[in-house]
């Protein structure tokens, strides 16, 4: 008789084996990083729930952890929304229609900086071809502008016309951004509206129509295919606020190999007074 292995078999029945997301998301707190702790625990709670439809004997242990990382994931959350509250207005820009040099680069770019660990999209529109591909061109000057860039959050509405092919894009962004080390988390919302980018350096930006601002290329060889300070415009009003960082900034590799080498010429400093002294 074939026996069917269990994910978790090697597991006691009175523990819970121990969940790489919760490990880091403990270490994201205690280093400052709110928002990608969140994401950690969310997917922990994933995980925790399906370990408890897969194995019922540790359903009530699974449902004590669950409810302990639900409302921890809660409470940083509101921790987010305070900081969001207690934001301040760096700019509003105003773009007019037929307007150009209005690229993301030039728009966001002073605010794309190694301060950034993570970013949060929500886009609601995400179903025509030319919506992936300013999502695409937005993710390129995310990730050249970000050294130390680690998440990526995308929410979006479900496309009720091709859901499949929706899925199919944006696993497809999440496969290519992983192979340099970015992880990117995408969820559906059929109720969303609002248009926004959160950065982990606390830089807030809202954009009227989102990223789909620039009017319809004239024809697949015209300036603006590629540089997209080429793009007319359509009509938007852009606001920018800055409360506090919701990560620490990360040190420079420079200086932390400055200081390293320096600890190095006091060590060999040290070892080489008590070898004079023998």
């Amino acid at each position: 008789m074939s026996t069917t292995s269990k994910p978790y078999a090697n597991v006691d029945d009175g523990e819970l084996p121990k969940l790489e997301p919760i490990i880091n998301a403990l270490k994201c707190e205690q280093t400052g990083h709110i928002m990608e702790a969140i994401l950690l625990y969310e997917e922990s709670i994933f995980r925790l729930s399906q370990m408890a439809e897969e194995e019922p004997s540790r359903r009530q242990l699974c449902g004590k952890y669950l409810k302990m990382y639900e409302s921890r994931a809660k409470q940083l959350r509101d921790q987010v929304k305070g900081h969001l509250h207690s934001s301040r207005m760096l700019d509003h820009i105003s773009i007019e229609r037929g307007a150009r040099g209005r690229s993301y680069q030039r728009l966001f770019g002073p605010y794309l900086d190694d301060s950034v660990r993570e970013a949060h999209l929500n886009e609601p529109h995400l179903a025509e071809p030319h919506h992936f591909r300013n999502l695409l061109h937005f993710f390129e000057v995310l990730v050249k502008n970000c050294r130390y860039l680690k998440y990526i959050r995308l929410t979006t509405r479900p496309d009720p016309a091709s859901p499949k092919s929706q899925l199919h894009i944006l696993q497809q962004m999440k496969t290519n951004l992983a192979s340099g080390n970015i992880q990117m988390n995408f969820q559906m919302d059929e109720s969303l509206h609002d248009r926004k980018i959160v950065l982990s350096s606390g830089v807030v930006i809202k954009i009227g129509r989102g990223l789909h601002y620039f009017e319809p290329g004239e024809s697949s060889y015209s300036l603006g295919l590629c540089d997209f300070d080429f793009r007319k415009c359509l009509a938007t009003e852009v606001d920018i606020w800055k409360c506090r960082a919701f990560a620490k900034r990360p040190k420079d590799t420079s200086e932390c190999e400055f200081h390293e080498a320096k600890e190095d010429r006091s060590s060999d400093r040290r070892e080489g007074r008590a070898s004079s002294s023998d």
